[in-house]
């Protein structure tokens, strides 16, 4: 009587075909966790890009707000001309377009005030009287701001001046000093003689009546090229200056397209109540292969309104 052999290893054929079911298997589950964690990656460098975008629109937002609405303008189209070229005014249109926005804002020093040991006293007031290259301020102490910082070489605007619309650029001196300025929009200031008087470099207005003048020290303006956001201040553009001979500060990086939007379909500007603008910001998206794209179709945009008061 013959006893039944009993196998115990498996042949070739079912060994090969158990090793290709489980690379299949073994496949199927790292692609899933491959997908699983690009997932997780992906969401996790979307949140923090948007809230890198969120956190510069919160920060430059405070420069808007104290703004001349009038003097928002765009300069240097992909750099045509590096910081020389005004190429126009917000609008309601987007753009591929990059261009430098800027702007000059009305000085927070002389808003905020002072004290004078007994109560807040204003460093600077809207009611002012022009009196040939005098200023007059009743109740302000111009003597309180030149200490804290020097008003000479610094400018006075008054809002009541040419419509809104037309000629920012050559108004506030983009492309031309002072002594092309004929429209008494606004005059820099020779010196502070006293408390209430300041001299100008002329008349500020026709009539001796220049009620809503402001002090203005600085302009700014913000650049996004080459993936980096950069904010440029200090340089005074009634006196000639450019930006681009300011110091560039670095805001934040990963940043492909900055613009302002003015939707003028159902209001028209008044500086004397102020604007709504949309301040627009977009960063680098992710590709398929998670690496940083600038496609317009990956990128992360947020926006945000501000209230430019004047």
């Amino acid at each position: 009587m013959k006893v039944p052999i009993h196998r115990k290893a498996f042949s070739m054929i079912e060994l090969l075909f158990v090793i290709v079911i489980t690379g299949i298997i073994a496949g199927v589950v790292l692609e899933a966790l491959r997908q699983y964690y690009d997932g997780i990656y992906r969401t996790g460098e979307y949140t923090k890009r948007v809230a890198q975008a969120d956190r510069v629109l919160e920060q430059i937002s405070k420069y808007f707000e104290n703004g001349i609405s009038a003097s928002i303008i765009r300069l240097d189209a992909n750099d045509t001309v590096f910081g020389t070229q005004c190429v126009g005014i917000p609008s309601d249109t987007d753009s591929d377009s990059d261009y430098t926005i800027a702007l000059v804002s009305v000085d927070s020093e002389g808003l905020r005030g002072f004290w004078d040991g007994v109560r807040w006293r204003p460093g600077w007031t809207s009611d002012v009287l022009s009196i040939g290259n005098t200023l007059v301020s009743a109740d302000a102490n111009f003597t309180a701001l030149n200490l804290a910082n020097p008003l000479a070489g610094s400018a006075i605007f008054r809002s009541d001046g040419l419509g809104e619309g037309s000629d920012e650029c050559g108004r506030f001196g983009w492309n031309n000093p002072i002594t092309g300025n004929t429209n008494d929009v606004y005059r820099t200031i020779i010196s502070a003689d006293s408390d209430t008087n300041l001299t100008l470099s002329g008349t500020l207005s026709i009539g001796g009546v220049a009620n809503r003048a402001y002090v203005m020290r600085t302009a700014y303006a913000f650049r996004a090229r080459d993936g980096q956001f950069n904010l440029y201040s200090g340089f005074q553009p009634w006196n000639s200056d450019q930006y681009s001979g300011a110091t560039a500060r670095l805001l934040a990086d990963k940043v492909t397209h900055f613009t302002i939007l003015y939707d003028n379909t159902n209001t028209t500007m008044n500086s004397n109540i102020g604007n709504i603008y949309t301040l627009k910001i977009c960063l680098q998206g992710l590709a398929d292969d998670l690496s940083d794209t600038n496609a317009s179709d990956r990128q992360i945009c947020r926006e945000r309104m501000v209230h430019v008061r004047y």
